[in-house]
């Protein structure tokens, strides 16, 4: 049965409103009138069931009154026992400007509409509301082909001069049933740590498809004690249909989330950060769990890592401060055939910081980095900046792929926190300008059983691959390193560089005479070179490093300060 409801809201705008915010806040933009005339609500079966009808320039408190009763309303329908979903709430053509945030409920999704392949729906919140645009509390929820527009402070409400800004709460879509308003220390009482509370209380199946978010202060999307999200784009080649841009934190943010996947979506200009020292720290794609500001390892415990997390086919670009796709401490996690361009530090995976920076644990677990392409200029017809619309800049990149363990397991600070299985293969990295000696195309930092094979690296400085300290029971072979330059400073480039100790088989950080055989590192000797200054070369004062010889490196070897071949 089909009803029909027609629902007219006609309370005008205030006009002294929107004088005395242009006052207040200079030229910074403004939400613009909702100009949108219906919300349709189908059921399950997507069988039309009510219309709500808007009346031109209607009040802002009305058009979030609407749709939420709208959302509301299909909550109530009948539920597919199959899928879970109970209908979609359909918003037409048009700006929806509501006084604060939208609220999804279980079994909704809540749809634009489209015109030629591209959403024509804007869903935008009032600054002085909530700065949250649409919330998700509960599980079974959709949002699809919508505009989310933050409307970011473009400049200084004082001096009226240019900026961007950072606010953490400030974000397009929220996916958390965790109180936003509490502070970590608040939560560690509260947050449910029981195998059996902690599943309850998940959100799980939530999608996200063909969002177009742009102008939020901290998140585009934020997603807290989750289970099973998908965020993914229809449009598979160019990724544009689902767009994540202009944010002042990160794109995605990820925190104690499990089962999350991210495909053929693009995230872009990340400004200005949270700072954190003397960084401006921002992400595009970034996987977590909440830190707290102490050393209490009963604490952090109640805050779980991220945990099976997949990012594939996406892009990352313009991030001049810090990471691309990132994860600190996370389990089970691929990053696979992403594009990073105009990016400091494009794919970063280590533990947690305490401590100021001086202390680390946590470290991350069974991680695959591979088909991805940093910084691709034109090769034959290809060109990543080309295919994707993003126009090169002068944005250095210092690091290309860089995975790091961590001092300790934990804060009890009993154990080494190795970074325990980790492949990085098929990867292509360009144009890292590594300004330290450390730093190279691909590096690793205190790992047990690294593969790093098939990689291509080329026109960078210092290093293609970087051995830190403690790394066993590495595997090397199959990698294409062409063209390490010596940066300004004063360092010997090299195709595989060792700058630190204790790269060997042994678990320990001591020295022993192992026999060359698989369980000590392996450098194959099937690499190819081209122009890398030194083939291999051993930084002065390294030692207890133990590797394979098949590639000509002396098993007796302590201590050189240059090895060629």
């Amino acid at each position: 049965m089909k009803m029909f409801r027609s629902v007219a809201m006609s309370i005008l705008f205030a006009g002294v409103f929107f004088s005395l915010h242009s006052m207040i806040s200079a030229a910074n933009p403004v939400c613009e009138p909702t100009t949108g005339t219906t919300i349709q609500l189908f059921d399950k079966n997507n069988t039309l069931m009510e219309t709500y009808t808007l009346a031109p320039n209607s009040a802002t408190s009305s058009v979030r009154v609407a749709v939420n009763n709208a959302i509301r309303s299909v909550s109530e329908f009948p539920r597919d026992t199959a899928t879970g979903n109970r209908g979609t709430v359909l918003l037409s053509k048009g700006n929806f400007t509501a006084s604060a945030f939208i609220l999804m409920r279980s079994g909704v999704t809540l749809e634009g509409t489209m015109d030629n392949g591209k959403s024509v729906t804007t869903i935008c919140t009032e600054s002085k509301s909530d700065p949250v645009t649409i919330k998700i509390l509960e599980s079974q929820a959709s949002i699809k082909n919508l505009k989310l527009d933050g409307k970011r402070k473009t400049e200084d409400t004082v001096t009226g001069e240019p900026r961007k800004y950072y606010a953490s709460r400030h974000r397009g879509i929220q996916v958390t049933a965790i109180d936003q308003t509490k502070s970590t220390d608040e939560l560690v009482g509260t947050y449910p740590t029981t195998h059996n509370d902690a599943d309850a209380k998940r959100l799980k199946n939530i999608s996200i498809e063909d969002v177009q978010i742009s102008g939020y202060e901290g998140y585009g999307i934020y997603l807290e004690f989750v289970d099973g999200v998908t965020i993914k784009g229809s449009d598979t080649i160019y990724k544009k249909s689902m767009n994540i841009t202009d944010i002042g934190y990160a794109g995605i943010g990820g925190v104690s989330a499990n089962n999350v996947t991210v495909k053929h979506t693009t995230v872009s200009d990340l400004w200005p950060g949270s700072t954190v020292g003397s960084a401006q720290q921002s992400y595009g794609m970034a996987f977590s769990h909440r830190k707290i500001n102490n050393t209490d390892v009963h604490a952090q415990a109640k805050f779980p890592p991220s945990n099976t997390i997949a990012v594939d086919q996406n892009v990352v670009a313009n991030n001049p401060t810090w990471e691309g796709i990132d994860s600190h401490s996370g389990q089970n996690v691929s990053f696979t055939n992403n594009v990073i361009l105009n990016t400091r530090f494009p794919i970063v995976v280590g533990g947690m910081e305490y401590a100021a920076g001086k202390m680390s644990a946590y470290p991350p677990r069974d991680i695959t980095i591979s088909g991805n392409r940093i910084n691709k200029q034109r090769v034959g017809t290809q060109d990543d900046y080309d295919v994707y619309d993003i126009e090169k800049n002068d944005t250095i990149t210092e690091r290309g792929i860089a995975v790091t363990g961590s001092q300790f397991t934990d804060l009890t600070k009993m154990e080494t926190g190795f970074l325990e299985s980790v492949v990085i293969k098929g990867n292509y990295v360009s144009n890292v300008e590594a300004a330290d000696e450390s730093h190279g195309g691909i590096s690793i930092h205190v790992t047990k059983h690294a593969v790093i094979e098939d990689n291509t690296i080329e026109n960078s400085f210092n290093n293609g691959i970087v051995f830190l300290s403690s790394n066993k029971s590495t595997k090397l072979q199959r990698n294409n390193i062409h063209h390490v330059d010596k940066s300004a400073h004063n360092f010997i480039p090299a195709g595989i560089g060792i700058r630190g100790s204790h790269n060997n088989g042994n678990v320990n950080n001591d020295y022993t005479a192992l026999p060359l055989t698989l369980t000590n590192t392996l450098i194959e000797n099937d690499h190819t070179f081209a122009s890398v200054g030194s083939e291999v070369h051993f930084q002065a004062g390294t030692s207890n490093n133990l590797l394979n010889n098949r590639i000509g490196i002396p098993p007796a070897f302590t201590t050189q300060d240059d090895l060629r071949h």
